[in-house]
């Protein structure tokens, strides 16, 4: 498979991925210790009309990031290739679990109620487009 379609397709699933832990969070947010920003956003639009937009923007931007990882993993993958990590291409691999725990420590970092619903993110990044997207390219 071309990389750029692998990306897309890596890019779609690490969007609905998010999407869905998003909205967990979200939900899981709505109780009575809600933040006030949330309680009133909800008086004034339904939960499903809060998110939604929401869901639609982040599934198009992880696909959009995944047509770019594509395009990327493609200029930089040649046929002298590391393998490793069950990754045809070890390199690339690494650099996206080096990404990912960037990602990982932003988030922790980034603290409040959702961070344990958010925490598994940087992991679905990592599985997503360190390995998914390489081994359907390759």
């Amino acid at each position: 498979m071309h990389p750029i379609l692998a990306g897309v397709i890596s890019g779609a699933i690490m969007g609905l991925g998010f999407d869905v832990l998003t909205i967990m969070a979200m939900r899981r947010l709505r109780g009575d210790d809600a933040p006030e920003w949330l309680k009133a956003a909800l008086r004034q639009q339904s939960f499903f009309k809060l998110v939604a937009p929401m869901a639609l923007f982040t599934h198009s931007a992880w696909t959009l990031a995944g047509l770019i990882t594509g395009a990327v993993y493609w200029l930089l993958h040649s046929e002298d290739t590391t393998s490793g990590l069950g990754s045809p291409f070890l390199w690339y691999t690494l650099a996206v679990l080096a990404l990912s725990a960037v990602y990982f420590l932003l988030t922790a970092a980034a603290g409040g109620r959702i961070r344990g619903w958010m925490l598994p993110s940087p992991v679905l990044f990592a599985i997503t487009f360190g390995w998914l997207l390489p081994n359907l390219a390759g």
